[in-house]
């Protein structure tokens, strides 16, 4: 079984279209079919699959050894991709380098072209399963956008695009609406308030549910010991599963719907701390391992389990390079607008839960675009002969006026 499929949805998790396509309940899957693309855009995936173990790595390193941590590589990548297309000079080249590592010689407009065709392909090809990646583009009332910017958002990336009042007490309720409805109620509140300098806000979301190809009987599920004197509720099943080990892992992989997308479980051997794993846990190890999968039949007991968990990503993209973005004085995203602007907000929510029918999980990555401070500076070099006045400024009545030849 060919795993390009689950892995461009599961991997990445995320590439950014704001369509939103919620997939019919038929009890009757369609064939699981791949995804096809270029031998370029093969090459993108593969890319952004290291993106996606990078952004995984940053975040566990720099969170609590203790957390829960559930991240979109997918969304996050989507709504830089919408943003990407405003920058220029060095901050566009972080930005690309960050989000595709060695992708020296992409086009903007090649990458646009792999994220809307992945993106239509993910949407369409599991009939059991809901779907939907949505991405909207908010505007502050009577702030001047290229319309080329908007332009290849829409066109690209079928982002909604709107303006709205940021100064109005219910303007973040306006945009947690959206949020809410793209993720079926998941996500309710993505925005606390507006900082006056925001300008605009970019975002994606994705909302995904799967009920397990073969689900679990609910009699079967008990609470268990889990960890180091920890209990949770387990289910259990046997049946059989693609199965692989490594030095490190003992890993299955437990399909939904039709089997185009699926949930892969890495469980470290015993003899073996997290840490440990996650270092052997690279794109370039994955994919060796990926290709050893073969069908085995497995006693299996995994936990039911809810987390939400958001995160503040400005840090964790500048350790990955992308720097000029978020700096105030350096950033150029000279696509946008003519106005002076920096990436001042980037945070990413996400949920999911897992039960005995299926998985439901859910994210919202957004990027806020604000007013920089730092003004261009223009030479105003008082050295030849000169005219001053001296007057009120309220009224403009002038008090005094001269000219200046020789101070």
């Amino acid at each position: 079984m060919k795993l390009l499929a689950w892995m461009a949805a599961l991997a990445i998790t995320s590439l950014c279209t704001s369509c939103q396509k919620a997939k019919s309940e038929s009890k009757e899957p369609n064939p699981r079919k791949d995804i096809v693309l270029t031998e370029a855009q093969k090459q993108l995936l593969n890319r952004q699959n290291d993106f996606a173990f990078r952004f995984f790595h940053q975040i566990h390193t720099n969170e609590r050894a203790d957390a829960n941590i559930f991240v979109s590589p997918l969304s996050a990548s989507l709504c830089l991709s919408m943003l990407m297309n405003g920058a220029d000079g060095a901050t566009y080249s972080e930005m690309m380098q960050t989000l595709s590592p060695e992708a020296k010689t992409v086009d903007i407009k090649e990458y646009n072209a792999f994220a809307r065709n992945l993106v239509n392909q993910l949407l369409e090809i599991d009939n059991t399963t809901r779907l939907g990646i949505a991405n909207s583009i908010w505007v502050n009332r009577s702030f001047p956008v290229f319309d080329a910017f908007i332009r290849v958002n829409r066109t690209m990336y079928n982002a909604e695009v709107r303006s709205l009042d940021f100064t109005l007490p219910n303007a973040p309720d306006t945009i947690n609406e959206w949020c809410t409805d793209k993720t079926h109620g998941l996500i309710s509140k993505a925005l606390d308030k507006i900082p006056s300098d925001a300008r605009m806000f970019l975002i994606n979301s994705i909302y995904f549910k799967g009920a397990w190809s073969t689900p679990f009987d609910k009699s079967d599920t008990r609470s268990e010991p889990f960890g180091r004197g920890g209990t949770a509720e387990m289910m259990h099943q046997k049946d059989s599963y693609l199965y692989a080990e490594n030095e490190y892992f003992a890993m299955a992989h437990l399909p939904y719907g039709n089997e185009t997308f699926g949930m892969t479980i890495l469980l470290p051997h015993a003899d073996k701390t997290m840490d440990e794993c996650m270092a052997a846990l690279t794109a370039e190890n994955w994919r060796k391992w990926e290709h050893s999968f073969g069908m085995m039949s497995l006693d299996l007991k995994m936990p039911k389990l809810q987390i939400r968990y958001d995160r503040d990503l400005i840090s964790d993209m500048q350790a990955l390079g992308m720097k000029q973005a978020f700096d105030s004085a350096q950033a150029d995203f000279s696509k946008i607008s003519s106005a002076g602007l920096f990436t001042g907000l980037l945070k990413q929510l996400t949920y999911l839960n897992v039960d005995e029918d299926s998985t439901e999980a859910a994210a919202v990555t957004m990027g806020g675009v604000f007013l920089t401070s730092v003004r261009r500076v223009v030479p105003f070099h008082v050295n030849r002969p000169y005219i001053l006045m001296i007057r009120e400024r309220s009224t403009g009545a002038i008090l005094f006026m001269g000219k200046v030849m020789q101070p």
